[in-house]
């Protein structure tokens, strides 16, 4: 039973990963992993037995793995957000730049 649970922990892990790499985040995916939490937090272990398990499945290696790849999308992420918003910005000011009345088409 304790090792199942570990081992589905494992094996989410591997699809979130799976599915960020692919671009295709899926909150399901970290909703099932949160049960899975769950359930390991009220089996009736010690702390250090869960942490000896964690460690034993090398699940620490892989959530360490997580953690980076969640940085890396969401560093890549801020980037296009600041691209967009910079591009706006030049827009904006070339409309505003046009939009104001050019004194050479006047007639005098």
């Amino acid at each position: 039973m304790n090792l199942d649970v570990f081992n589905e922990y494992k094996e989410i892990d591997l699809e979130i990963i799976k599915s960020i790499k692919e671009d295709k985040e899926d909150e399901a995916l970290f909703e099932k992993r949160e049960e899975v939490i769950e359930k390991i937090l009220s089996l009736r272990l010690e702390k250090s037995e869960i942490k000896k398990l964690y460690i034993e499945k090398k699940l620490d290696i892989l959530d360490k793995e997580l953690e980076c790849i969640l940085k890396e999308k969401m560093s890549s992420v801020k980037a296009e957000i600041k691209e967009i918003a910079n591009k706006k910005q030049a827009n904006l000011g070339y409309a505003t730049a046009n939009r104001g009345s050019n004194f050479f088409s006047k007639r005098v």
